[in-house]
């Protein structure tokens, strides 16, 4: 934030046609020179005799001065004078004057004000309306626009760079008659230029208070008063912070002056890594790796949990902004190195922020820039495709204005940190992999509720009715008590539905190359029609086709086949175990099988039923050498390791 001093000393009241701009001629008081410009105290005590090089006058002047004279006229005044600043005395009277004073006494009146009219009560702050044009880079300006910010002495670089051409050091009735011209050609009134353009930097301090601008609050904020506006001393130290080194208060003040990060600096400043603000490094730290302390008030005060913290973005209170904690929370936050800037940036983004306060704070550029617009925010249109896309298939120009929002490739991609040396592509959940006598009451008692498990189908994978649901497809209530079981999106539709509520076409490039691998195609795919490798079990199957299992988050105890080889296995032991007691019993009924039975059992070869399956099954094993040169291909490029 550049201001002008020197406008400020010598400046003129940018609005001359409500204003007298005075000078005082030279003069003496109280034994000192006093010269143009210089500024006197109206609160001092009066002289103890005139001073005689004064002209007296001997009749009132017609209209007030807007500063007393230096000695009193013989008659009052027809009209009272309008003073700018408090008597020192209550007036014995009450006043007659139809509006209040500017600033109150320092002592209450003797008596009530009799006022004949109501109060005019000051106009309500409106910052105006953003001209969007000023931020669009030169080289994306159509010529004719081109030409009229030329006609303002912008070039390629002063427009690219904020606060570099001096015509922003002026106000609105600084400029010319063409001047003004050409800037509303650009969209540009008063109120716009004076605030987006200006920032009210050519205002002299006492204007800025007036009821028709009423800045001066913004500017006190900021630290200022009168002595460094007029350079009788430094500025405030907000004037040389970077936007985020600000307070809260402070950019909210800012902001209402018509900044936002690239005018406040007026040059990109970035952290390591072209962040706009330091990356807090303990964010991205696993849960165990965290200080005990930390990790406590993690836990107890913000409700984050191994997975929640582990899974960036997956925490509830990191769908909410700063200004929507309890002060608990802001407490506890503060406590382990986080401010509004920090959270709302690094762990919000500013998705909480409505598009409202997006603009306010200049935000919604690098949002819109991602394909973002008011009605995709809101919910009312879709939301961009950027959304959908991975880091890697993001455009660069993307990536940057998405850099902007804190964003780097692991949060972006939601990443999971825990440490993963397994074979699936995310963290094996042990909630979901453990029987369910093992879970806590608490975990039952969840499992059994909004997802309706059972015992039964808890222990049978792939056998709920809620796991033929995707992520998408599930409740909110849902979705949390999945999250309190350690599954989350990714988890969720892989180990437990496998992706298969999606539809071909939107199933990840990856996913659907190894799904082709064992065997599927769009058209089996719509049909719900199962390959053949699905009906082997998980020791048939060739290491290609586990190693492309594994990736689909499938692993020997929840392989669809080997379920069904268990479900043959314990409807055998089901009939051996009656055939027994039928035998005990001394009961000979449906002990044996007919000539006919055991014919058709066994078969014209001789072979039984089972080992012509077992040779059946085994041949499915030859699934992947049917696969052809580019299905190869394809799956060599899932990167997988284990063969």
């Amino acid at each position: 934030m550049a201001i002008q001093l020197s406008r400020r000393i010598l400046g003129q009241s940018k609005m001359s046609r409500l204003f007298i701009t005075l000078w005082v001629l030279p003069t003496i008081v109280d034994g000192q020179p006093q010269t143009q410009g210089d500024i006197i105290d109206s609160t001092s005590p009066p002289t103890t005799s005139p001073v005689n090089d004064i002209i007296d006058t001997s009749t009132p002047t017609t209209s007030p001065t807007v500063t007393p004279s230096l000695r009193p006229s013989s008659l009052p005044s027809s009209i009272p004078t309008l003073s700018q600043a408090p008597s020192r005395e209550p007036t014995d009277r009450p006043s007659s004057s139809a509006t209040p004073s500017q600033n109150p006494s320092n002592v209450p009146s003797m008596s009530p004000t009799l006022s004949f009219t109501p109060s005019a009560a000051p106009i309500q702050y409106s910052r105006p309306t953003r001209v969007d044009i000023r931020y669009i880079p030169w080289n994306e300006l159509d010529p004719e626009n081109q030409k009229i910010a030329m006609n303002l002495d912008y070039t390629n670089t002063t427009w690219n760079k904020y606060g570099a051409n001096p015509i922003e050091e002026s106000s609105w009735e600084d400029l010319t008659t063409e001047q003004t011209g050409n800037a509303s050609l650009l969209g540009y009134d008063m109120k716009s230029w004076d605030c987006w353009i200006n920032h009210y930097e050519g205002y002299r301090w006492i204007d800025m208070g007036q009821p028709f601008i009423q800045v001066l609050q913004w500017f006190t904020s900021l630290g200022w008063d009168i002595q460094s506006w007029t350079g009788k001393k430094e500025a405030p130290e907000s004037d040389f912070k970077t936007w985020y080194e600000l307070t809260s208060e402070e950019r909210f003040s800012a902001a209402q002056l018509c900044y936002f990060r690239m005018t406040w600096n007026e040059v990109e400043v970035f952290s390591n890594g072209g962040f706009p603000i330091m990356k807090p490094d303990f964010r991205f730290d696993h849960w165990w790796k965290l200080d005990d302390e930390v990790r406590e008030i993690a836990d107890k005060s913000l409700k984050y949990s191994e997975l929640t913290w582990n899974v960036l973005g997956l925490g509830a209170v990191e769908a909410r902004d700063w200004m929507r904690f309890t002060s608990s929370e802001v407490e506890a936050a503060e406590s382990i190195g986080w401010n509004q800037a920090t959270w709302d940036c690094w762990i919000n983004h500013f998705r909480s922020y409505s598009w409202e306060n997006l603009v306010f704070y200049g935000l919604d550029f690098e949002y819109a820039a991602l394909g973002w617009t008011e009605f995709s925010w809101d919910g009312s249109a879709d939301a961009p495709s950027s959304s959908d896309r991975s880091w890697d298939e993001l455009s660069e120009d993307e990536k940057d204005h998405a850099t902007k929002l804190c964003y780097f490739e692991d949060n972006w991609d939601m990443i999971d940190i825990t440490p993963n040396n397994g074979k699936f592509p995310y963290p094996k959940p042990k909630s979901r992999f453990s029987p369910w006598n093992e879970l806590s009451d608490d975990e039952k008692a969840i499992a059994a509720d909004s997802l309706q498990y059972s015992e039964k189908t808890w222990n049978s994978y792939g056998v709920a009715e809620i796991e033929r649901n995707g992520w998408d497809e599930l409740t909110q209530l849902q979705q949390s008590h999945a999250i309190s079981l350690g599954l989350y999106e990714r988890t969720w539709d892989c180990f437990q539905n496998h992706y298969h509520s999606k539809s071909w076409i939107s199933l990840d490039g990856e996913v659907r190359d190894a799904f082709r691998v064992l065997g599927w195609d769009e058209n089996s795919w719509a049909a719900n029609y199962r390959p053949p490798s699905y009906e082997n079990e998980w020791n048939r199957l060739s290491e290609i086709e586990q190693s492309i299992a594994y990736r689909l988050c499938f692993f020997e105890d929840n392989w669809p086949g080997q379920a069904e080889a268990l479900k043959g296995q314990s409807a055998n032991e089901t009939l051996a175990g009656e055939e027994e007691a039928a035998e005990e019993d001394g009961t000979e009924e449906n002990n044996g099988t007919s000539e006919e039975e055991d014919a058709a059992e066994t078969g014209p070869s001789g072979q039984t039923a089972s080992s012509a399956t077992q040779e059946d099954n085994s041949g499915s094993k030859c699934v992947f050498s049917g696969l052809t040169a580019s299905l190869l291909i394809s799956f060599w490029s899932f990167g997988v390791e284990t063969l």
